[in-house]
């Protein structure tokens, strides 16, 4: 009986659920980060407010995990179509989305000018005592997000552009 390495056609279920659980949080939170600017003096601004650093707290932890995991999960080769160079540049915008996705995260965190309570329940102070320092972070956190949704928007672009052309290979390894 020949002994083959069979190499997966799609990413382990714990890959796919980090994907789409940070995706899920960065969805929502760019969402609401823009129209936190709409809220602001209304009842709905501190609760939301809180809802968008809570769910930014629960992604870091969640993008370091993914982001280790990927160096230990099974590899899943691209389809032979795809050119060496074409292979090349999705790694690398991927390294670049998953370091835009960092910035993004960490500069929301060194922004904050007060603690807030994660989930209202658990007292999370403000890591950053220096209202230069902040303001820095917030201005590095605008650009971040605008990067962002930029990369967001040519991720949806790239898997759409892929369906439409029948090359479902790509889109299934993370289904």
């Amino acid at each position: 009986m020949e002994n083959r390495l069979t190499l997966p056609v799609r990413y382990d279920g714990l890959s796919r659920l980090l994907h789409w659980v940070v995706a899920i949080i960065i969805i929502y939170a760019m969402c609401m980060g823009y129209l936190l600017h709409a809220l602001e003096g209304t009842a709905y601004f501190q609760f939301f407010s809180v809802l968008n650093m809570t769910l930014g707290t629960l992604a870091t932890p969640v993008m370091i995990i993914r982001f280790t995991w990927r160096f230990f999960r099974p590899s899943v080769p691209y389809p032979t179509d795809v050119s060496v160079l074409k292979k090349k540049f999705m790694i690398f915008a991927h390294e670049l989305f998953y370091l835009v996705i960092f910035i993004t995260l960490i500069s929301g965190f060194l922004m904050l000018q007060k603690g807030y309570n994660l989930f209202g329940l658990f007292p999370i102070p403000r890591p950053v005592d220096t209202l230069a320092v902040n303001e820095f972070f917030f201005v590095l956190h605008r650009y971040a997000c605008i990067t962002l949704g930029i990369f967001f928007l040519g991720h949806v672009f790239a898997v759409a552009k892929h369906y439409l052309a029948g090359k479902k290979s790509i889109i299934s390894r993370m289904f």
